[in-house]
């Protein structure tokens, strides 16, 4: 009974129930069992077994004294309970303690460079489930600003949030990153500086820097350092004339790295575009050249055949004509010759008569007969005369009718030789066309690539000016967390809104005026829908401009606030703008 009774109250305490006293407790029966109890713990309230000899007085004294010491026992029971409750919450605590992370602020502005293959996310808290903010890419640098667990807080650019340290480097390994990875700059700070072949006063000008022109610097040789030239090479100016700043590859915000891929591919496009363009206006002027090429080969070719067939036609006509003119010639003499042997004949047939009729006056027979014969003999040669003139006036008609047909023939060669010379002047004539078509697509493709060239100039033009803005946004926001301080213009020791302004455009060689309503009248005016980092945006406090604020690109600006806030980042609409001025482009 005791010790159920004291297992019962145990459980008790440990639940949180604690007992003032205790009076008569009773049971449903013998075999109910407690928490914290087996079935062999069973509590039974009946009385002894039969024939027990006790009287009841010596009961009620027992009873007594057992209760007595039940309590006793009780009450040290709880004390014990309450003790080990107490040893419990301690552990308990103890194990919070030493799991919970602390926030370890010792690295507070030292750098870090991240390594990976591409980039590393920026979170907005300090597990791998919080929200993406910006992105670190492989080199790019941060400014540690805390460590909680295995995250580093860190502010870069225009990012502050949470990385992993897994994926930074530290200490000795982001100094020599820093060296390897740094892009130092050259500020010449005199109106005109000498750019020498040598670290010398006494080597040869190469050229000159003027006053806020940035050079690229790689290398630091005493009183002397080595710069980057637009052209390739390499110069030396002195030191002592130049401010010298460092920078680093730093954080994009998801709103900064949209608008970079969206400029890229804008960029890709528009080249793209010109190259297709170029291509097109390089085959459409080889098709012209082809075209013409073919014209031209048409053309001579028509013209060397008809020049053929003219020389050959004419060549034919002369050598026909020509056979023509001599058999006509031959005709000529033979018709003459057959009419001079008529009249031969003739004049002989008559003195043969004349003969005869003599011959016949002189009576004489012998002779009448003679004579009559050779008058015979000359008539029939007269006839004989008479058709060969006749035979060869029917030849000459024959040649002459042959002679007009070769004219007729001649006629029409230098007929068709004059239809090629005109087909020879249509193809030389669209040899021509096809030429000037072929220069006018050259023309065009000149003109495409002269547009090509010149947006991706204003492309890169755009990019550039983008890129000073970004610079200038970065370098301001490193003064974060620095005083303010009313008529001030030191970055460091403390500034108000305009001295800080100044002083940040003056560290690009860019002036500008000393108060903000006098900085909100020049520089050049910009849409509030279209600022982009390093632009100044104003406020009014009802009566005038009373406060300057750069903007740094992602809904956000950097300002000198007030004395109790010193330099912070902002949102840009904290307060409404009335208007925005660019002095970088």
């Amino acid at each position: 009974m005791k010790k159920a009774v004291m297992q019962f109250t145990a459980c008790c305490l440990a639940i949180g129930i604690t007992f003032s006293g205790f009076g008569t407790v009773a049971f449903a029966d013998n075999n109910m069992t407690l928490a914290g109890l087996s079935e062999t713990d069973s509590v039974v309230t009946s009385g002894g077994a039969e024939g027990d000899t006790e009287t009841e007085a010596d009961k009620t004294t027992e009873a007594a004294d057992s209760e007595a010491d039940e309590v006793e026992e009780i009450s040290g029971t709880a004390v014990d309970a309450e003790d080990d409750t107490a040893d419990t919450n301690a552990a308990v605590a103890e194990t919070e303690t030493e799991t919970e992370a602390v926030y370890d602020s010792s690295m507070n502005g030292e750098m870090a460079f991240a390594q990976c293959e591409n980039y590393i996310n920026v979170r907005a808290d300090a597990n791998a489930d919080s929200e993406v903010v910006g992105k670190v890419y492989n080199n790019g640098s941060v400014t540690i600003l805390g460590q909680l667990g295995d995250w580093y807080e860190v502010q870069s650019g225009n990012v502050t949030g949470y990385v992993s340290t897994d994926y930074f480097a530290t200490g000795e390994e982001a100094d020599e990153i820093a060296n390897a990875v740094a892009y130092n700059v050259a500020t010449v700070n005199s109106e005109a500086l000498m750019i020498r072949s040598e670290a010398s006063e006494d080597s040869e000008s190469i050229g000159i820097a003027y006053s806020s022109d940035q050079l690229e610097v790689v290398a630091y040789e005493g009183d002397w350092m080595k710069v980057a030239l637009e052209d390739g090479t390499y110069g030396y100016v002195n030191a002592w004339y130049v401010d010298y700043d460092t920078y680093y590859s730093t954080a994009e915000t998801l709103e900064e790295e949209q608008e970079r891929l969206d400029e890229e591919w804008l960029e890709y496009l528009a080249e793209s575009e010109a190259e297709q363009e170029r291509l097109d206006a390089e085959w459409l002027a080889y098709l012209a050249e082809q075209e013409a090429a073919e014209a031209a080969a048409a053309a001579t070719y028509e013209t060397e055949a008809a020049t053929v067939y003219e020389t050959e036609a004419a060549t034919t006509y002369e050598t026909e004509a020509a056979a023509t003119y001599e058999t006509e010639a031959v005709s000529s003499a033979d018709v003459s010759a057959a009419e001079s042997a008529v009249d031969e004949a003739y004049q002989a047939y008559l003195d043969a008569q004349e003969a005869a009729d003599e011959a016949t006056h002189q009576a004489d027979e012998q002779l009448v007969y003679d004579t009559y014969d050779e008058a015979v003999e000359a008539y029939q040669e007269y006839l004989n005369a008479v058709a060969a003139a006749d035979e060869a006036k029917y030849s000459a008609a024959t040649t002459e009718t042959e002679a007009t047909t070769y004219e007729t023939e001649a006629a029409v060669a230098e007929t068709e030789a004059a239809t090629y010379e005109t087909e020879a002047t249509t193809y030389e004539t669209e040899a021509t066309v096809a030429e000037t078509e072929a220069a006018t697509y050259e023309t065009e493709a000149t003109v495409a690539e002269t547009e090509a060239t010149v947006a991706e100039t204003e492309a890169a033009s755009t990019s550039t000016s983008s890129s000073t803005g970004q610079s200038i946004a970065n370098y301001a926001v490193q003064f974060v967390g620095n005083p303010y301080v009313y008529g001030g213009t030191s970055l460091t020791n403390g500034a108000d809104c305009s001295g800080f302004t100044q002083s940040v455009f003056a560290n690009f060689g860019i002036s500008i005026p000393r108060t903000a309503a006098a900085q909100a009248s020049s520089g050049t005016s910009v849409s509030l829908s279209d600022i982009q980092a390093g632009d100044l945006l104003f406020y009014s406090d009802g009566s005038g401009i009373s406060h300057v604020a750069l903007y740094i690109g992602g809904g956000q600006v950097v300002h000198a606030s007030t004395s109790s806030t010193g330099i912070i980042i902002s949102s840009y609409n904290y307060r409404t703008p009335v208007c925005a001025r660019r002095y970088w482009s």
